[in-house]
């Protein structure tokens, strides 16, 4: 539905941050460029990919941190990228505050974020 957005005259925004020496697009609906203007503390967006018996992708938003971690991409939105990888794959073990969890960074492609009827969503590509 972007195409769409942009051929009534809506301008959604694309950024690029660089890490580690890859790109990574940051595509914001013209939505979420509102919301996110809108707003006074920074947005954070975190990237999660979890492995265990499957993989799971998730994108949470949350109010600013000050993690040393965090990727700014401008004055009004951050990412944090998290990767899981537990010791075992067992049911109910998806507490990523287990001890025996491992983090292993990943970089995605490109992370898009909307925001809909008051709430962000977001969505990225590996």
């Amino acid at each position: 539905m972007a195409w769409l957005s942009r051929l009534i005259g809506n301008k959604a925004s694309n950024t690029t941050v660089k890490i580690s020496g890859k790109e990574i697009e940051i595509f914001c609906s013209t939505r979420a460029d509102n919301a996110l203007a809108n707003r006074d503390p920074p947005l954070l967006v975190e990237i999660e990919l979890a492995f265990a018996c499957f993989a799971r992708k998730a994108v949470r938003f949350h109010e600013a941190s000050t993690r040393e971690d965090i990727i700014k991409v401008n004055e009004k939105l951050s990412l944090l990228i998290t990767t899981i990888v537990p010791d075992t794959c067992e049911a109910g073990h998806g507490n990523k505050n287990t001890a025996t969890t491992a983090l292993r960074s990943f970089l995605p492609k490109s992370v898009r974020i909307d925001y809909i009827k008051g709430k962000w969503v977001g969505e990225y590509e590996l």
